[in-house]
């Protein structure tokens, strides 16, 4: 080991145990200091700190009748009679868009596409509208119709 080295270590030695010694009277002194802040002297800071470290959220363990029913399931529809259902309606709003215009490869009524498809009857015609078929989703994306709807819509593109 040189010189220079040896020279480093004792300056290096020096400097922690000064910095040990000063730890060492600040704790010292923090230590034997009176004082402080009681908590309890000013009420509103406690309030301010009680509100800061509230929770984020609750958890709920009661639940009232609303909330109840809020949970349950909804009552089922009452059936439609097939007999009051606008086919013609249903194919305007759900049915005509793909169907007039062959999107996706939509079968246009009165074409020889749709001709070929009617083939298969109206049972079959009508799974495949209720279940969708190919790039058809099921009831041409609209679940909210009824299985007596999209076939009602189905015997109006069969009428065209």
């Amino acid at each position: 080991m040189g010189d220079s080295d040896t020279i480093f270590l004792k300056r290096f030695s020096l400097v922690i145990a000064v910095l040990v010694a000063i730890t060492v009277v600040i704790i010292v002194i923090a230590v034997n200091t009176p004082g402080g802040v009681d908590p309890n002297a000013n009420p509103s800071r406690l309030t301010l700190a009680d509100e800061r470290t509230l929770p984020v959220g609750a958890v709920r363990t009661e639940l009232s009748a609303a909330d109840l029913a809020a949970m349950a399931p909804p009552a089922p529809a009452a059936p439609v009679d097939p007999a009051t259902i606008d086919g013609g309606a249903v194919y305007a709003q759900v049915c005509q868009a793909c169907h007039m215009t062959g999107a996706a490869g939509a079968p246009v009524p009165g074409t020889d596409l749709w001709a070929e498809r009617a083939t298969k009857g109206l049972e079959q015609l009508a799974a495949n509208a209720i279940n969708g078929i190919n790039a058809m989703p099921a009831k041409g994306g609209r679940m909210d119709l009824s299985d007596a709807e999209v076939t009602a819509a189905v015997e109006h593109m069969l009428g065209q």
